[in-house]
Parts: structure tokens; sequence; C-alpha cells
């Protein structure tokens, strides 16, 4: 009864959010964090973002991840793994041609076997709708499926800067982003097509150089617009949807903990669009073997652990909900690195 009432609810909510004007939730899909490791850290990796879900949490950060990744992920939403009510999927490789980093990601959110009910949209009492869902036998079923194309293109800018109270000069990083990214939407029989651009910077330096001592860590400092001007969502029903602009801002540090040789990240992370959202993440790496994340995303708490052998990356996340057990797993393959040892 749980099941069949989450399905009857989920359809007179896409169908009421495609047959009217409420564009609130429009592209709900593009909010779906990418990447086991940034889930496993609650999602704060706005400052972090050099991984194959860089696109997702910071263009900039395309920049600065390894060359030639090749990176996929599939998640399990509201189910068992094999069984799931909703299925996401990530595909996607990141190249450097001439210092600039270029990326091609594939996302897609696809439910299958929704019921096709009744409008109860128009009946005025909240106790007579529940009772016609309850009552409801079924009928036939469609699908939803939701894809996005994410083009991204960043580039990596080094320099000094004087802070002026001190007599030496701090090197910095500056990586900066775009993503261009096409959305194809399609809900039984309609479908909806959309354009958008994202745009995200870092600033990143070594507490070493601005302290003038060793072993005292990195700080990454971001912040990403996206959906910049709103990104609209034609439907063949010629009504149109507007995704909301998010506005995210990141923070990182990184402290090497060297007599166990070991690294600790934590990171904080907040998205504002009709929502605000807090992000809190911690990851322990042990010789950049091995890693152990947990995190904080909402009202969610997260555990996730990864694992990277040469040019083998896996990370794994659990994600506890009240519709049920989130399971992710990503990888990633270093594809330069696997051509150099033929």
């Amino acid at each position: 009864m749980k099941v069949k009432l989450f399905w009857l609810i989920f359809s007179l909510l896409i169908f009421s959010l495609v047959y009217s004007d409420n564009s609130k939730y429009a592209g709900e899909f593009l909010r779906i964090p990418v990447g086991a490791r940034a889930l496993g850290m609650g999602g704060a990796f706005i400052a972090i973002a050099n991984d194959g879900s860089s696109f997702y949490y910071n263009p900039a950060g395309v920049a600065i991840s390894e060359d030639g990744l090749l990176s996929f992920m599939y998640s399990s939403h509201f189910g068992g793994i094999a069984d799931p009510l909703a299925s996401f999927f990530h595909f996607g490789f990141i190249k450097s041609v001439q210092k600039v980093g270029f990326a091609l990601n594939w996302v897609r959110l696809s439910v299958d076997n929704i019921p096709n009910t009744p409008d109860f949209t128009n009946i005025e009492t909240p106790i007579d709708r529940e009772n016609l869902v309850k009552n409801y036998n079924g009928g036939s079923f469609f699908s939803d499926v939701e894809d996005a194309f994410y083009f991204s293109f960043s580039r990596e800018f080094k320099f000094n800067i004087n802070f002026g109270w001190s007599r030496y000069k701090v090197p910095v990083s500056l990586p900066v982003g775009i993503n261009f990214k096409l959305v194809n939407q399609k809900l039984g029989f309609e479908k909806g097509t959309g354009f958008g651009f994202d745009a995200g910077v870092m600033f990143r330096f070594s507490m070493d150089d601005f302290l003038q001592r060793g072993n005292m860590g990195d700080v990454s400092i971001s912040l990403v617009l996206k959906d910049i001007g709103k990104t609209r969502i034609s439907w063949s029903t010629r009504r149109e949807h507007f995704v909301e602009s998010t506005l995210m801002f990141g923070i990182s540090y990184t402290l090497p903990v060297n007599f166990i040789n070991s690294k600790i990240t934590f990171a904080y992370g907040s998205q504002n669009s009709y929502l605000t959202d807090k992000l809190y993440g911690i990851e322990y790496g042990y010789r950049d073997l091995l890693f152990v994340r947990f995190g904080k995303n909402i009202e969610n708490l997260t555990i996730g652990a990864g694992l990277k052998v040469d040019f083998f990356i896996v990370d794994y996340v659990f994600l506890l909900h009240d519709l049920g057990p989130v399971h992710r797993v990503s990888g990633s393959l270093i594809i330069d690195k696997i051509l150099k040892k033929l």
C-alpha cells in the first residue's frame, strides 16, 4: 500500500507541474547530486570539485580534475539496488587541451510503470482526495525520462598576490569554468526541451605560503551560479517552465596528517534558490588510497567510502530517506594512465 500510494501521489504531482503555470519545481532532476564521493560529504563539494562530478558542483573544477577521466555512476532511489522506484545515471569524460579543460557529461533520471491516474486535484476536500487515491484500482502506465547533457569549459589561472602587510607574495590558483546544458524531458506523450548555462570560480591557496609555515594545509573558496537567467523548458503542450537560478557558495580546508600518511578535508557549502540548504562534509584519506566520508545534507546524514588504485577509483555512499534507502555507486577510470601502460 505504501508503494502504491507513493506512485499515485507522484503521478499527480508530475501532472500538476506539467499542466499548470507553476514552474517553481521545474527541472527538479537537475538538483539531484552527482557522484558518490561528493554525496558522501553531504554534497559539500562546491569548493573541492576535482573529480568526475566537478561539472555539477563547480564547472571551474574541470580544469583541476584528472586528465582523461572517464566517470560513471548509478543510483537507486527509494528501494533496493536491483528494484528501485527510480534510477539515476551519470556518464562523463574530462580532457585537457591547450591548458583548457573540456568535459562532456550525461545524466538521466528514469521512473517506470507510473500509474496513469485521473486528475484528483479539482477535488476540494483533502479527505475526499485521499480516499480517492487510496481506493483507485489502477489503469494504464507511463514513464518519466529526464536527460541533461553538459558541455563544460574551464581554465586555471595562476598568479601571485601581495597582501600588503607582508613582504612576500602568496601563489594562488584561480580556476574558472562554464557549463552549457541541454535538457530533454519526456513524460508519457509530452516532451520538454530547454537550454541553460552555469558559471563557477575557485580561489585556492596554500596556508603554508600564507603563514610561512609547513604542513598548514590548503584552502579553497568557491562561488557558483547555476541556471543563469533561469533555464527555460518548453513543452509540447505549448507551456513553458523556468528553472530557478541557484547561487552556491563553498569553502574547504585540507589538513595533512603526515605522521600517519593521511589527509583530512573539512568542507562547508550552501545553495540558495527557492530553498536555502546548508551542507557539511568531512573526508579522511589514507595514503591517497582508502577514504572514509561523512556528511549532512538538509536533514539527512550520509556515510561513504572510497578506494583509489592507480587508474581505477570507486566510491559508495548510503543515504537513509523517509521513502527508503538510497544507494549510490560511482567509479572512474583515468584513461591517460591506462594508455601510458600499453
